[in-house]
């Protein structure tokens, strides 16, 4: 493939998205001194309070030191709490504060506004159509939908 074809792919195009997609919710993020790594994190803590570390990493799929040191940054913040599970000393487990959970409902109203932005002009059903196709293009790279994140 030579740079004007790659120019006008999909994967082209596909990488632009994202990347725009990222800096606009980093920008938002900036604020709170919060990564997107981190809201990332804690969007999945707020979804499923008291998740087991190890099924967090799992579905973000990182390191244990990369969910270690994202773990350890919410924790000194008092966005999340990290409890030893009473039945097995070996498993951690997290749970959302009160003040992760203020802050989550706020980044998500923001994430919402760049979602709203980066869909502008589409149709109800082209948003829809751009949705499915997404997916579809996850699928086909074999990971699962609901649980990609690039976080690393």
């Amino acid at each position: 493939m030579n740079e004007t074809d790659y120019l006008a792919s999909m994967v082209f195009w596909v990488k632009r998205a994202y990347l725009a997609a990222r800096k606009a919710m980093d920008q938002s993020l900036a604020e709170f001194h919060l990564t997107g790594s981190q809201f990332e994190l804690l969007r999945h803590v707020l979804d499923r309070d008291g998740i087991e570390l190890r099924t967090l990493q799992e579905r973000l799929h990182i390191s244990s030191a990369t969910i270690t040191r994202l773990v350890d940054g919410l924790v000194s913040r008092g966005l999340v709490r990290r409890v030893t599970n009473p039945e097995d000393a070996r498993v951690k487990m997290l749970y959302v504060t009160a003040a992760g959970r203020d802050l989550g409902q706020e980044v998500h109203r923001r994430a919402a506004q760049i979602e709203a932005r980066m869909l502008a002009g589409f149709s109800p059903a082209e948003q829809a159509l751009a949705k499915e196709f997404c997916a579809r293009m996850v699928s086909n790279l074999g990971e699962a939908g609901s649980e990609v994140s690039d976080i690393e």
